[in-house]
């Protein structure tokens, strides 16, 4: 008589070094093993035993599952297989596989099982990695679940806000900002920082420029010089809506007695610098005249002193008496 095909039974693949307690563990795999598949087929689990990617939560499912009978394989590395506290695990397995990419050697396994899934205890330290390397068993058609989520099935996130929501949301945020800026309005004709710090850089611009103020790089000196010019300090929070948006569509058109008192302190300014320069210039060119026509004025005749003529120096003798 022909043998019939081995049951199918199901293959599951362990990864993470998320912490998990063993008997709730074991409690979530064996209800899981037990809808789906039959009481006669197998179940096979397979552990990665290597350094990085063991843990005290797979120690206990490995535990588990030689002290249970049940079927398991490993996937190591030369250097990893000898390690003492893998001894033990790797001596129970069916197979031992010596490879240098764990996970790939998991997907290889899973995918060439009739029936397999992917158990993973989400380790949050490594979030970014995990996020990686499962979504790579997802491509491959692979089901995931997250052992320490009760078995939550992980997928890509495919749903979006709805459109109607974000719709609302935005105009919240622009009734919002509406609120902000009549707050912000209180004495009309006065620009606040609070309102120039959300205008644009040319918009500032245009305002010290119409103002008389020179055009700046930086919009806070710029801000800074309004504010002065005003009269304003910096917890002013008073300016107009008429005068925002004046400044958002077009450019702002102060009044004549506005732009003629600026011009009069311009020219005011210029002309206190101006004599201030001259003042200190003159003074300069006085100061070298003045060295100029002593250092051209005769030297007069100095007055020689008659002086007695000199003696004849005396000849020094030596005695030679005895």
């Amino acid at each position: 008589m022909p043998r019939g095909k081995p049951p199918a039974g199901i293959t599951i693949g362990f990864i993470g070094t998320g912490e998990m307690e063993p008997d709730p563990a074991t409690d979530l795999i064996e209800e899981f093993i037990n809808e789906s598949i039959k009481p006669d087929e197998p179940a096979k689990f397979i552990f990665p035993l290597t350094q990085d990617e063991f843990s005290d939560s797979l120690s206990g499912l490995a535990e588990m599952a030689r002290k249970s009978k049940i079927t398991y394989e490993v996937i190591t590395n030369t250097e990893d297989k000898k390690r003492r506290a893998f001894l033990q695990i790797a001596q129970g397995a069916a197979n031992t596989y010596l490879v240098t990419d764990v996970f790939t050697q998991m997907e290889t396994l899973l995918v060439e099982a009739p029936q397999a899934v992917l158990m993973v205890l989400w380790d949050e330290k490594r979030d970014d990695e995990l996020q990686t390397v499962v979504g790579k068993f997802i491509d491959a058609g692979i089901k995931v679940l997250d052992l320490t989520n009760g078995l939550a099935e992980l997928g890509d996130e495919t749903e979006g806000p709805d459109e109607g929501e974000d719709e609302s949301d935005d105009e919240d945020e622009e009734a919002e900002d509406d609120d902000e800026v009549e707050e912000e309005t209180v004495e009309e004709g006065l620009y606040t920082r609070a309102a120039m710090e959300k205008m644009s850089h040319a918009q500032v611009k245009d305002i010290a420029t119409g103002m008389g103020l020179p055009a700046r790089k930086a919009r806070e000196n710029m801000i800074v010089a309004i504010l002065e010019k005003q009269g304003s300090s910096e917890s002013v929070t008073e300016t107009s809506v008429d005068a925002q948006e004046a400044v958002a569509d077009k450019p702002v058109t102060l009044p004549a007695h506005a732009v003629l008192e600026s011009f009069r302190s311009i020219l005011d300014d210029f002309g206190s610098r101006f004599f201030t320069g001259l003042e200190e210039w003159t003074g300069h060119f006085l100061s070298g005249l003045e060295g100029i026509q002593f250092n051209m004025k005769p030297e007069e005749p100095m007055d020689v002193e008659e002086s007695e003529p000199e003696e004849a120096p005396k000849v020094r003798r030596l005695s030679r008496n005895r």
